[in-house]
């Protein structure tokens, strides 16, 4: 079974530097919508066992652009674990203005001592990839391990690194280091997440173990 993560186009807040968070919606921009519609003639030829899409509209509207763009025109369902991380009251502030700066700092470099209750009341990295692996673990008993068709995620940038990284085993602490496979520092973005639009191939055997086939592909966006 493969799994097909794609991340959101771009928007206004990716631009100006904002949390962006469950509890946040910016519109896709121009650039966001071109790199949706590439996606979708990206995956346009792959009939997929679903595609699942997270309920935000920056996700959901680039799940409909790769659509359109399918011959097998499937259905998207809505799925609301993959919603990004929730970080609670500093959704929508830049991240230079949020407070404390300890626990900001603690965000990015040391997830696994970053305590929301003391930051935003957001969730904490444990809690956030439960629900997702969750997801992407009932999704795949669904559509049945041994189905040759994939599954489409469409979500959100620490929705695809994190959970990504979480199936593969990695622990929390570890979360924003840099992904290291047979040797090879795979490459990110901003603070270690996949690009706009990107496209990340996983695949099980059991639902258990999990690699990677494809890591952020972007080739076939207009840069």
């Amino acid at each position: 079974m493969q799994i097909y993560f794609v991340r959101h186009g771009r928007t206004q807040y990716n631009l100006e530097h904002r949390f962006q968070g469950g509890n946040s919606d910016s519109p896709l921009l121009a650039s966001g919508i071109a790199g949706g519609k590439a996606a979708g003639r990206r995956l346009q030829a792959i009939d997929f066992a679903q595609v699942y899409s997270s309920p935000q509209k920056r996700a959901l509207d680039t799940a409909k652009y790769i659509v359109a763009e399918n011959q097998w025109q499937p259905t998207i369902q809505i799925e609301p674990r993959l919603r990004e991380f929730n970080f609670g009251t500093w959704d929508g502030l830049r991240e230079g203005d949020v407070q404390p700066k300890s626990q900001m700092e603690l965000l990015l470099h040391h997830p696994a001592q970053y305590q929301p209750e003391l930051a935003g009341q957001g969730e904490s990295y444990a809690a956030f990839v439960e629900r997702t692996t969750a997801a992407v673990h009932d999704a795949v008993t669904l559509a049945g391990v041994d189905n040759p068709k994939p599954i489409l995620m469409v979500s959100h940038g620490l929705v695809t690194t994190m959970t990504i990284k979480a199936l593969l085993g990695i622990p929390v602490a570890e979360f924003r280091d840099p992904l290291v496979i047979n040797g090879h520092e795979l490459p990110t973005i901003g603070h270690g997440i996949v690009d706009n639009d990107s496209l990340t191939i996983v695949k099980t055997t059991d639902n258990q173990q999990f690699e990677i086939e494809t890591w952020n592909e972007t080739d076939f966006l207009d840069h």
